[in-house]
């Protein structure tokens, strides 16, 4: 038997022995389905149907009819869309939330036997099997759908999810202090996020300090590199301080060099040691950034 057709076994079996095709999942009251668009709005706050339709993979019929149950037992809000009222978008209601809460219970519940049954060390091998699984089934499918991929301004509540990346990058991978990675509260600042769904795949920052506006704080998840959206994401965060300044200042490592290279942007100074790593000073000006055109 074949690694694909054992991993789709064991995959079936599984969705068997958790009782996910039963309509109430875990005893929580909900379908899978309707768990996994609650917990989507839950992360994402308003969200227009297209999106839920893209990101969740569903066709637009079943979607309706999901978010019509949902809205008609008061745990799901249809909001009219601002330009055309046809368009609309969803939130969670109060109701919804605190279904959410004993629905996501019930399921930890289901689930005690990992703590009571298996040892540790299978755990972690589990949850290590199962987001490598994840992660390349979703670099197949951005590269089959790129419009899963979406380059906005972060909303507050990824913040959270923002500062674990930048953790995780400048901390853990880099060994700058972990006081050093979020910028002061009195500096005129944005951030940009690369997002699908509700993975944070991205981040870069741009603030203004001394009169200068900078650009900075860029990186993006280990699991997600290779695919072509840090040199995306550098082009729009990029593309939308110069609407604002005649240029922008940076500090790149290596791997970024190139990717600001390739946007018009020069090399300012010698390339100097931070922390361990080699950064250089770089210049964008306006008249030379090559990414307004995809703006």
């Amino acid at each position: 038997m074949s690694a694909i057709h054992s991993i789709r076994t064991e995959l079936r079996y599984l969705v068997r022995e958790l009782g996910l095709l039963d309509k109430n999942c875990f005893d929580s009251g909900l379908s899978l389905t309707q768990a996994h668009l609650l917990t989507y709005l839950s992360k994402n706050g308003v969200t227009p149907f297209a999106e839920l339709c893209l990101q969740l993979s569903m066709d637009k019929a079943s979607l309706s009819r999901t978010l019509n149950a949902l809205v008609d037992k008061n745990y799901v809000e249809a909001l009219a869309g601002a330009e055309d009222k046809r368009l609309k978008s969803f939130q969670l209601t109060a109701a919804g939330v605190q279904k959410l809460a004993q629905a996501d219970g019930a399921a930890d519940n289901a689930f005690s036997f990992v703590n009571d049954e298996m040892e540790l060390q299978d755990v972690k091998e589990v949850i290590k099997g199962l987001r490598t699984l994840r992660i390349n089934t979703f670099r197949r499918n951005a590269s089959l759908h790129p419009q899963r991929i979406q380059i906005e301004i972060m909303r507050s509540h990824y913040q959270p999810e923002v500062m674990r990346l930048l953790t995780e990058t400048f901390s853990l991978e880099q060994n700058i202090p972990a006081e050093m990675i979020s910028l002061p509260p009195q500096l005129k600042s944005q951030c940009w996020i690369v997002r699908s769904g509700e993975y944070i795949l991205g981040t870069v920052a741009g603030w203004l300090e001394n009169n200068h506006w900078h650009w900075g704080r860029f990186a993006v998840d280990p699991g997600y590199r290779g695919m072509g959206m840090g040199k995306q994401l550098a082009r729009v965060s990029l593309g939308k301080m110069l609407t604002q300044t005649d240029k922008v200042l940076l500090d790149a490592r290596d791997s970024t060099v190139k990717i600001i290279s390739d946007l018009g942007g020069v090399i300012t100074g010698p390339t100097t040691d931070f922390y361990g790593m080699p950064i250089t000073p770089m210049r964008v000006k306006k008249e030379d950034f090559t990414g307004f055109a995809d703006n």
